[in-house]
């Protein structure tokens, strides 16, 4: 066994994924801000992040992709917040570069 195929670091590249599809998501609902009917995508990042956390690279990692509800929608039916959005999207950046 390498230093590279221990179960840290196999957790830290789970966190890694984690991250980056959150980030990939925000990146999304930003540059459909302007989508008709579009809709807000999320994952539930904390419940994620534990399972990169916990399972030490066997298991597959995909958290569930969901409409995030509750948001204020505009008449076109497109319920993305530009304030919101970036304030998740500099969460995740600061998470992701933590844990590089």
């Amino acid at each position: 066994m390498s230093w590279l195929d221990t179960p840290s670091i196999q957790g830290l590249v789970n966190y890694l994924d984690v991250t980056a599809l959150r980030e990939k998501l925000t990146a999304g609902n930003i540059a459909n801000i302007d989508t008709p009917g579009y809709r807000t995508l999320d994952i539930n990042f904390q419940d994620a992040l534990q399972q990169a956390s916990l399972g030490g690279g066997e298991a597959s990692l995909a958290p569930r992709v969901f409409q995030v509800k509750g948001l204020i929608e505009r008449p076109d039916g497109n319920n993305v917040g530009l304030d919101r959005e970036s304030v998740i999207l500099a969460g995740v950046q600061l998470e992701y570069r933590t844990a590089v």
